[in-house]
């Protein structure tokens, strides 16, 4: 009877961290794919990553996303929220355009920026 709890102890410690490590990797990937697409979007106007071997055409370019990252009203629902809108009231001149992202692309970026948040 102790060696069965012991061997369903061990399963489910090791499922439990099965489970946490496809989660991290999923993460992981949403992540990088946030990255890769605020690149390709973003990164006319914005640094994007220090690491980019462009630079923003835009002079001077809109705040970082490191910069934005760190500032304390940046939370997830709120970056949400600002993703799903037309963005047309920022920027100088309110220029910022309407990237019109869909759902799947609001959930890469949100979490390439709360890893920036995270400091990953």
């Amino acid at each position: 009877m102790m060696l069965r709890r012991s061997a369903l102890l061990t399963l489910m410690l090791s499922a439990a961290f099965a489970s946490a490590g496809q989660a991290e990797t999923a993460n992981s990937d949403l992540v990088a794919a946030g990255r890769s697409f605020a690149q390709r979007v973003c990164g006319a106007c914005h640094v994007v990553t220090p690491q980019s071997k462009e630079s923003p055409i835009l002079s001077p370019p809109g705040p970082s996303f490191a910069v934005l990252a760190q500032r304390p009203l940046l939370t997830e629902p709120a970056l949400r929220e600002f993703l799903a809108s037309n963005h047309g009231t920022m920027g100088p001149h309110e220029a910022m355009p309407n990237p019109r992202l869909v759902d799947y692309q609001i959930d890469e970026i949100v979490a390439f920026m709360m890893s920036l948040k995270a400091g990953k």
